[in-house]
């Protein structure tokens, strides 16, 4: 979709809407105490091995690395949201209950709800599709501090992953 035309329902810090909407493009207007809600999921395999995606060098930030996010539209919920995004940017179809939710991260006016999706995802089994991404691999936790103090990330520091505060050998389904 257009980030011209995406509209994004406007929440309070404790995630209640507010019952007012905004366009994507104005979130700059965000009154204090207001926020978007986006979503991230990270995707760890049996190796423990974490999915990372490159941005296409058409978009902002071109060539990074990240986990694969975007914000939640307007009247989506967080769990659609996720779902959409991991469809759009990268093709997977996932069902509700593959998602673990982690926890919120609130930062510069956005919400964050922070997933995991524990499968053994091949690199076959990726689509780009939107034209966001053009590349992935599964790379470990040391591999990824590297790369984002390299720079190569669209993480400033290894801080700004959810993997500074969970243990995943904990969060790992039997």
């Amino acid at each position: 979709m257009n980030e011209l035309q995406e509209f994004l329902d406007v929440y309070d810090e404790n995630k209640n809407k507010t019952g007012k909407t905004i366009n994507r493009k104005d979130r700059e207007l965000l009154e204090e105490n207001e926020f978007v809600l986006c979503v991230h999921c990270w995707i760890i395999n049996s190796k423990k091995e974490v999915l990372i995606t490159q941005r296409s060098m058409n978009v902002n930030r071109g060539g990074k690395w990240e986990d694969t996010h975007g914000a939640v539209r307007a009247s989506e919920t967080s769990l659609e949201g996720i779902k959409r995004e991991l469809k759009e940017e990268i093709g997977l179809n996932i069902k509700d209950n593959e998602l673990q939710f982690v926890k919120t991260l609130k930062r510069k006016k956005v919400l964050r709800d922070c997933y995991i999706l524990f499968k053994d995802v091949t690199l076959e089994d990726i689509n780009f599709n939107d034209n966001e991404v053009m590349d992935c691999k599964f790379v470990t936790l040391e591999e990824l501090k590297q790369i984002i103090q390299n720079g190569e990330s669209t993480f400033l520091d290894f801080s700004q992953t959810i993997f500074g505060e969970i243990d995943i050998n904990k969060l790992m389904r039997k």
